[in-house]
This record gives C-alpha cells, structure tokens and sequence, in this order.
C-alpha cells in the first residue's frame, strides 16, 4: 500500500512538470509615442479581469492592475467597449507609476460620453476562450497608444479564478 503512494506522488509530479505554463487572465502589451513617458510596456492580471456584457448585449469590460511589475511600468489599465462590432467607440484608462500620483492616459471616444477625449478605434477578436482587442489611437494630448490586451477567460475558469 505504501509503494502504490510513492508511485501515485510521483507520478503526480512527474504530470505536473508536464502541464503548460499558467496563463493570467488577462495581459497587455503596448506603445506610446510621445508624451513624458514613451516606450514599450507590459503587464499581466493574476485576478479574473475581464468581462462580457458589461454595459449591454455584446460590451466587454477590462480591468487589469498589476502591482508586482516595475514602479515607474503600467501600472493599471481599464477598457470599456460598449459593442464589439463598433470600432470607434471606446473608453482607455491608463496608469503607469504610482496609483494616485503616477501618469494618467485616457482615450474616451463613446457616443453618450459627455467629455470625449481624443480619438481612436478598436478591434475585437472573440474566441470560445476570451477575446483580444487591439486598440490604436491619440490622446488629447497627443501621446499615440497602440494596445493588445488579451483575456484569457476559459484559462481563468479552468483554473477556478473565473
């Protein structure tokens, strides 16, 4: 009985080396132009980050925030798109460094927005295992963004976080 454990645990590790490496839930790269803090970012959601029908039939909801990355890297970042067939309507919420003090970008391009700011399109590819919008645009200051963020949300159900 005590050899059928051993081989039951090792084999139990064995398997496990074996399994893909974990997928966040959600994860983001992107470009800025401009602006004081131009570069390449990236970062990564350990939570359940993103949302379908958030604000009606067929809208998303992303809400990334990722303390563990670089002080001064992307800190947060939200997105609201109101219908994944429209392109031109989008809210982009930025943070890098610090939460409270840091450097905020946004791109608010929806129609019932009463303070658009700057302009923009986005594109949704769904699949049976979330959905990957890439976001191009201007702020009104004029920092370019061009954003990938990936939701991986049967990841997040396979992995009881969802």
């Amino acid at each position: 009985m005590r050899i059928h454990r051993v081989v039951r645990a090792t084999l139990g590790l064995l398997l496990a080396g074996c399994r893909p490496a974990h997928v966040p839930p959600a994860e983001v790269a992107l470009t800025l132009v401009g602006g004081s803090n131009p570069g390449r970012y990236e970062a990564r959601a350990e939570q359940p980050s993103c949302t379908r029908d958030l604000v009606g039939r067929g809208s998303w909801g992303v809400q990334l925030t990722d303390w563990k990355g670089p002080k001064a890297g992307l800190r947060s970042l939200q997105l609201v798109v109101p219908a994944d067939t429209v392109k031109d309507q989008f809210y982009l919420g930025l943070v890098f460094g610090d939460f409270f003090t840091g450097i905020a970008r946004e791109i608010e391009t929806r129609a019932d927005s009463p303070r658009p700011k700057g302009h923009g399109q986005v594109k949704v590819d769904v699949s049976p295992a979330g959905a990957t919008f890439r976001v191009r645009g201007v702020t009104q200051d004029s920092v370019a963004i061009q954003a990938t963020i990936a939701c991986h949300m049967e990841q997040a159900a396979k992995d009881g976080t969802r």
